[in-house]
């Protein structure tokens, strides 16, 4: 477990929105909120396809990531958290590419300190060195720490990237755009703040197109989200340290008759892993400077992390200059952007998986100090604008990422 850091914060979040259309009573336990699945769940997936038409998708605003301002004065120095011996171990679930997709499973693997993989967990921070400005001595002060960002190269349909695309949904009569990533079969990844309001009201008419560039994917198409979960803590309290969500799909898209896994493949987890890693972050922002019509990456070591709502777990944070829409998009550990080592488990082995691609976090709130609008430049280095995300984790603790998210593959395996 994490010892947090119980710090005077002075937050500003967006107050966001209520649905359109009321789901069935919300099922809470352990921590989690299931959404009973749709009533006629072909049915109404194609009713939420035939309501977005090319129109009202292009039309969709972008969901603002919401932002947590900081004021400097009550900040309490060091913000690294230190973590107990006793923490959980770390562990993963391979991803999966489409060739391989008959073959995958969503196994999990824990990594035992005589692992191979072990002290990977640990290392990732030096997989990917941020080249963009020189770290500062002291990120109280701010500004923070040097990261990079540019739009992802093509083709998007290649795997991984195949696996991330725009989540559409419809919250108080108005329609918004977000992203999201796909982690299993018939599971994808998203932020909280994409699937409820954080005041026990969930999102409706969701749709999930992978592979997105410039509109959806006219070969693949998109497919209707049927169900999904969320933490209690985002769900009812608007906790930010809680802020993700995972949703079910129906079982055939808009174009193609199939489970989306098994068309873009899907991205493998990874939790419990050490601070300070190095993240490639994915997203969709389309809020100026912005349009929403990329798929964007920004390349930065985790910075520090920090208990926003004390009594929880700590959310991570890193350079980020991403804007309204890239919300929920995947942080990866050991980022490939190709499908080498993404090997289907067919030995029940941990060394022939792939230890790379992992999903353990997603864009879920900005925070910024000062100049909360100044992005860096070539000439000065620095940020003055983070990205924070709740970390994946899987301990006895309740609520957490891998509780939400096993929910859904459990879901989705059991209706096949």
């Amino acid at each position: 477990m994490v010892r947090h850091l119980k710090t005077k914060l002075l937050m500003s979040v967006f107050l966001m929105f209520s649905v359109c259309f009321p789901f069935a009573a919300i099922g809470s336990e352990n921590g989690i909120v299931i959404e009973p699945l749709m009533e006629g769940a072909d049915m109404a997936a194609h009713a939420v396809e035939s309501y977005w038409t090319a129109e009202l998708l292009a039309s969709a605003k972008p969901m603002p990531t919401p932002t947590i301002i900081v004021d400097p004065s009550s900040l309490e120095f060091p913000l690294i958290m230190e973590q107990d011996s006793e923490q959980a171990l770390p562990g993963y679930s391979p991803g999966c590419s489409p060739a391989n997709a008959s073959k995958c499973t969503n196994k999990i693997y824990t990594l035992s300190p005589d692992s191979p993989l072990f002290s990977a967990s640990a290392a990732y921070g030096d997989l990917i060195q941020p080249l963009h400005g020189t770290k500062p001595t002291n990120p109280k002060d701010g500004p923070y720490g040097p990261f990079q960002r540019w739009s992802e190269a093509a083709p998007i349909t290649a795997f991984p990237k195949s696996t991330m695309g725009k989540l559409f949904f419809t919250l108080n009569n108005a329609n918004y755009v977000c992203s999201a990533t796909v982690i299993g079969r018939s599971t994808v990844v998203t932020a909280g703040h994409c699937n409820s309001d954080g005041k026990g009201h969930m999102a409706t008419n969701r749709l999930f197109c992978p592979s997105y560039q410039d509109a959806a994917s006219a070969a693949r198409g998109c497919w209707a989200v049927t169900t999904s979960v969320v933490s209690s803590r985002w769900h009812t309290l608007g906790d930010p340290d809680y802020d993700y969500a995972c949703l079910v799909t129906n079982t055939t898209g808009t174009v193609v008759a199939n489970k989306i896994g098994n068309v873009t493949g899907w991205m493998g987890r990874a939790w419990n892993f050490a601070p300070s890693q190095a993240e490639r972050t994915f997203g969709y922002p389309a809020e100026a400077p912005f349009n929403g019509k990329r798929l964007m990456t920004t390349a930065s070591t985790e910075w520090y992390t920090q208990d926003f709502v004390a009594g929880g777990q700590v959310s991570k944070i890193i350079g980020s200059d991403l804007t309204g829409g890239c919300s929920g998009g995947s942080w990866v550990l050991g980022w490939t952007g190709a499908a080498t080592g993404e090997i289907a488990d067919t030995d029940g082995s941990s060394a022939t998986d792939p230890g790379s691609n992992w999903v353990n976090g997603v864009n879920s709130h900005k925070r910024c100090l000062v100049n909360c609008n100044t992005p860096p430049t070539t000439t000065n280095g620095v940020f003055w604008q983070e990205m924070t995300s709740p970390p994946f984790k899987k301990t006895t603790a309740i609520g957490e990422s891998e509780d939400v998210i096993g929910a859904c593959l459990s879901h989705a395996n059991n209706n096949p």
